[in-house]
């Protein structure tokens, strides 16, 4: 492989360093986010601190693969004996695509039994977890496909195409649902008390605005994908997308502790509902069943 071969791949491949790069500053922030929940919610349940946990080892392990994926393209296989393995779908990033999609099924996972908890609506929670489990589906049938062919051209052919294509369509679509879900039912808890008008809608800025951002996140990714077939450059969003997943888990729950004072300070009528909100993103912890008493 000549020089300018070599030079031609580094370029394509550029995206994944940008990711990583990126990846790194969000990285950063989720640990920080983490050790927030930690220290302030002690009295949460085992199932949201197990989540919790969960969700920032499996985010640990994505950052891990990403940095020895790049390690290989940019260091090993600019060995002459090594450039061959520049074409090769290596392990370490199909773990991270997988990492990807576990983490994204757990947040829209929690997302959804938020929207129930406010809803009672079972449809919508079912068409919601349909969209989550169908992004989930499709790329892991992707990452099948790359990696049987052990090479990066299968996201390029028609297979890849309508796998990848459906995967971040449908995970965009589950985003902007639950996204629209939150903003419709807690709109209706309207009440006309000041106290809970402005509760709500803090609520609203904060869930719906941190659904917004890995909506959009998709919506690029998946625009990328598609008006630049031929190239990488939806990578550097993909490899973030864990981080933002995570990040939007953690400030939500996090924020829970802004929701109990304001609840602290409102009268029993006004706060009715906002107690309801508050048990749906609590996920029945101890706090929230006792802040009903």
């Amino acid at each position: 492989m000549s020089s300018a071969e070599i030079a031609a791949v580094a370029v394509t491949y550029a995206p994944f360093l940008g990711g990583m790069m990126v990846g790194c500053f969000l990285f950063g922030i989720t640990i920080s986010q983490t050790i927030i929940y930690f220290r302030n919610y002690k009295d949460d349940s085992l199932f949201l601190r197990g989540l919790v946990a969960s969700a920032l080892a499996v985010d640990t392990f994505h950052f891990v693969m990403v940095a020895e994926g790049v390690h290989n393209w940019y260091i090993f296989c600019k060995m002459p004996a090594n450039y061959a393995g520049l074409a090769l779908f290596h392990w370490s990033l199909g773990a991270s695509i997988v990492a990807t999609y576990v983490i994204t099924s757990m947040v829209q996972g929690l997302y959804v039994m938020r929207v129930w908890m406010l809803s009672k609506n079972l449809w919508v929670a079912i068409f919601i977890s349909f969209l989550s489990v169908a992004q989930l589906g499709f790329g892991l049938w992707l990452w099948e496909d790359l990696l049987v062919a052990n090479s990066l051209n299968v996201l390029h052919q028609t297979k890849g195409q309508i796998g990848g294509s459906v995967e971040l369509a449908a995970t965009t679509l589950c985003d902007i649902a639950i996204s629209a879900a939150l903003w419709w039912y807690l709109h209706r808890g309207r009440t006309g008390f000041a106290s809970t008008e402005k509760m709500i809608d803090k609520l609203i800025l904060y869930m719906v605005n941190l659904g917004l951002l890995t909506s959009v996140a998709s919506l690029l990714t998946l625009i990328l994908w598609l008006v630049m077939p031929s190239s990488f450059a939806f990578v550097s969003l993909t490899l973030i997308r864990s981080k933002l997943y995570c990040n939007a888990m953690l400030v939500t729950l996090n924020y829970r502790q802004t929701v109990r004072t304001a609840l602290g300070h409102g009268t029993q009528q006004s706060s009715r509902y906002v107690h309801d909100i508050d048990g749906g993103v609590e996920m029945n912890s101890k706090v929230s069943k006792n802040s009903r008493h």
